[in-house]
């Protein structure tokens, strides 16, 4: 019976044990290359999705340096003031709002001293930095400021203090007032938790912690409630429409501007094709549909810095190993260096007395010690101090000045005048001349036994 399959005609030879996996090689070739002409075809769309991601990064990264503060003393309370009705920061001048401010605080220059009062133009805010908490708290008693005849209502409130980190839990009872948050919250069973703060009359509430760690879980009273890490929004201002503030604090916000579209002063009856500027897709900017209207928390920026930095320090090690070679002879340049050990003139003195005791000839001694501290004041070019051996205070030659000819009293080295090799040269022909019955001359008490028991050897 014949049967028909599906599938590709090979002959007899292809079968073989030489060609081996070579069908199955062919076959995933093929394989790569249909999807190489696949992707080859959507690639068009893929870089213009790309660009879209990119610019809307651009928009986003803009946004954000924009609004970022300068840097504040870590140990000063800082104050956000937020002006409404329409105060434009940028064109009433950051000076007179911040007079407007310390009259409104009724605070005197003396006062003022080491406050620090900044603008923020990209949110259009005032922020009042300041070491004194009675500085502080006159300024969030601030209800309204005073410009050209003008009053203009003002939102102030203490900022979270440096090195501290944000969570937020939801579904909180709306019913739970301030004093029930802290009282749940704040408290021995949560020791990290500093404040809580309910998102205005929804059940979210945010609480900031001690340290750049937020915790999994918090106790909500007996409760145990899960607690993720808060992400702040992309400020967009739901009056005028542009990035970077809010509605309450606008400064145009006669001047609306489609958030779909981009356009300025627009009706009701207007309709568009709405664009978001931050990641590109079709719904109005910075949406709840829209995947980038959050910005990187600074714990998260702060953890991925610390995490590069740890790798380039493992990449340098891998790509640079150390030598232990070059450690060990750096550890011994870098080591102090211990005036008690002995210097090599004393160790050439050592090792020709030992090697002088083995031979037990006292001329051959005395000629191997000579040998030594010669090549010892070759070497150096002036006498070591830690070659005398005679004690400090003592008077007299010693057994080894004998041995030498000469005393060795000079302990100063060569001055101008007189060269060291002369000096060399005329200790030699001291040493020559120098006879030997005084080279043998009255030997330490050691080397005398050591001599008479040589001799006792010698005659038994």
């Amino acid at each position: 019976m014949q049967v028909m399959m599906d599938g590709e005609s090979i002959s007899p030879d292809e079968c073989t044990e030489e060609y081996g996996w070579q069908a199955a090689v062919s076959k995933r070739m093929s394989t790569k290359s249909a999807a190489s002409g696949d992707s080859a075809e959507a690639g068009p769309n893929m870089d213009a999705a790309s660009r879209t991601f990119e610019n809307g990064n651009r928009v986003k990264n803009r946004v954000v340096r924009a609004s970022r503060m300068p840097y504040m003393p870590k140990d000063h309370f800082k104050i956000i003031l937020r002006p409404r009705g329409g105060i434009n920061i940028s064109k009433m001048g950051s000076t007179k709002v911040g007079k407007a401010i310390i009259e409104a605080a009724g605070l005197g220059s003396d006062q003022t001293a080491s406050d620090i009062i900044c603008p923020n133009v990209s949110q259009n805010i005032m922020v009042a930095s300041t070491p004194e908490r009675e500085n502080a708290e006159k300024y969030v008693r601030i209800r309204s400021i005073d410009l050209g005849g003008c009053s203009y209502e003002i939102n102030a409130y203490e900022a979270a203090p440096d090195d501290t980190c944000k969570g937020v839990i939801r579904n909180i009872d709306v019913a739970d007032g301030p004093t029930e948050l802290e009282r749940n919250i704040v408290n021995p069973r949560n020791p990290l938790a500093l404040a809580a703060k309910r998102i205005k009359n929804t059940g979210t509430v945010i609480i900031a912690f001690d340290g750049h760690k937020v915790p999994n879980f918090v106790r909500y009273g007996p409760i145990l409630v899960k607690c993720s890490l808060y992400r702040k929004k992309i400020d967009i201002c739901y009056a005028c429409g542009r990035l970077g503030h809010r509605a309450d604090v606008c400064p145009t916000p006669e001047e609306t501007v489609c958030r779909g579209c981009g356009a300025i002063n627009v009706t009701k009856e207007h309709r568009c094709q709405p664009r978001c500027e931050l990641c590109g897709g079709p719904h109005p900017t910075a949406d709840r549909m829209c995947s980038q209207r959050y910005t990187i928390p600074y714990v998260v920026r702060r953890r991925r810095s610390e995490r590069a930095m740890a790798a380039n320090v493992e990449k340098e090690q891998v790509d640079n190993p150390l030598n232990p070679r070059s450690s060990e002879l750096h550890s011994t340049a870098s080591a102090p260096v211990d005036d008690s050990k002995p210097t090599a003139a004393s160790r050439g003195r050592s090792r020709s007395r030992k090697h002088s005791r083995s031979r037990g000839r006292s001329a051959s001694r005395s000629r191997g010690r000579s040998a030594s501290r010669s090549k010892s004041v070759v070497r150096s070019g002036h006498r070591s101090p830690s070659i005398n051996p005679k004690s400090e205070g003592g008077s007299g030659s010693t057994w080894a000045d004998k041995v030498k000819g000469s005393a060795m009293t000079d302990k100063t080295p060569p001055t101008k005048g007189q060269s060291s090799d002369n000096r060399r040269l005329a200790w030699a022909d001291g040493a020559q001349t120098e006879p030997v019955s005084a080279m043998l001359c009255d030997p330490p008490p050691e080397q005398s036994r050591e001599i008479e028991r040589l001799k006792k050897e010698n005659e038994d």
